[in-house]
């Protein structure tokens, strides 16, 4: 199968790839009804606000971590407040003025937008330096994948995958199906396996998707970071973790969690585990486990959304790297100063990969 983009990379030295996620602009300004939203959210969220309350936290993470390669892992647009896809746009154009490549998927609220699907997708093929490509043969959007090459030598394939769920669409042709379906798990497997056979050896791979599959909750479980309901939050810090910063002290941020850091500091259950968790994490909120047909398809990173509070990266027993992605933005809820991106840094000889939590 071919892979839809190809990014090649200097030999011999590290690959970055930076994971924002949620950031999920909200335009006050186009709110559907009056009195959807609070004065202060009203306040807060209009149009000019989008510099700092998305653009200036990404910017600066952006300038942190210099990648090779930015992935947007769903939540662009809060697309309720982007009838007129005018946020999307704006979007679109401040991720190209870095003039790095980036790749988004589609979250559970992009597709609200009364633009309709067709016409995002439009909009993010046309963006020179975006990577995104529409699958016009597999269920969702967003079903893509991209080949990261050492010179001339496949070393990794990303799987950009749509999770799904948008139940407060309006275009008939979103999917409100609850996860991925099993054609775009057909379509990563066999992809995976033709390019081991192409390549006589397999090919390792991420999967990036919005919504968190069980697996994640296994994860955390297994490493004794939680118990499986969760019935108190069980929030913690794991120990070694990048310190919040103050980038958003004086931001105007309605729905913000003031609390800080928990007081539960946990030692990491196993190398490279780090992040910071305050949200209820339990299951039944996210899709089905897909761990074989991840190891089927030589998946060895998973890199997820959609939970604003949970920020975790944790080494499951099946040898699979679950991460969900730190906050992009202060819209929506979120803790103020677990703000920034996740950098993800693959090694000079793309054996392995760690992952960082980064602050802004």
């Amino acid at each position: 199968m071919k892979l839809d983009s190809q990014l090649h990379i200097t030999p011999g030295k590290p690959f970055t790839v930076l994971q924002l996620t949620d950031m999920q602009v909200i335009d006050a300004d186009q709110r559907r009804r009056p009195d959807r939203l609070r004065q202060d959210e009203i306040d807060a969220w209009k149009t000019e606000n989008v510099e700092i309350c998305a653009y200036t936290p990404i910017r600066a993470v952006v300038e942190k971590t210099n990648p090779d390669l930015i992935i947007i892992t769903g939540d662009i647009v809060y697309g309720e407040f982007d009838d007129s896809g005018r946020a999307l746009a704006g979007f679109i154009a401040f991720m190209e003025s870095f003039g790095i490549p980036w790749a988004p998927v589609f979250g559970n609220h992009d597709c609200e937008s009364k633009i309709g699907v067709y016409a995002q997708c439009r909009m993010l093929e046309k963006a020179p330096n975006c990577l995104f490509r529409r699958s016009t043969t597999l269920t969702g959007n967003s079903n893509y994948s991209i080949g990261i090459y050492d010179g001339e030598t496949l070393v990794r394939v990303l799987y950009m995958l749509d999770s799904n769920g948008c139940w407060g669409a309006t275009d008939p042709d979103t999917t409100r199906h609850h996860g991925m379906e099993d054609d775009q798990i057909a379509w990563m497997t066999a992809t995976a396996a033709d390019l081991r056979e192409k390549n006589g050896r397999p090919i390792p791979g991420f999967a990036c998707f919005h919504i968190s599959s069980e697996d994640y909750i296994t994860a955390l479980i297994d490493a004794g970071y939680q118990d499986a309901e969760d019935a108190d939050g069980g929030n913690y810090i794991i120990a070694g973790t990048a310190p919040a910063s103050k980038i958003d002290a004086d931001t105007p941020s309605p729905n913000t969690c003031e609390e800080g850091d928990p007081e539960t500091v946990l030692s990491p259950a196993s190398e490279g585990d780090s992040g910071y968790k305050n949200e209820r994490m339990a299951r039944g909120a996210f899709q089905k486990a897909r761990s074989a047909e991840f190891l089927a398809s030589d998946v060895d990173g998973v890199f997820m959304g959609h939970c604003h509070k949970c920020q975790v990266s944790v080494l499951g027993k099946d040898g699979i790297r679950y991460t969900h992605g730190v906050k992009s933005g202060t819209y929506d809820y979120h803790t103020r100063g677990r703000i920034g991106g996740t950098k993800i840094t693959v090694s000079e000889d793309r054996k392995t990969f760690a992952v960082e939590q980064v602050y802004v």
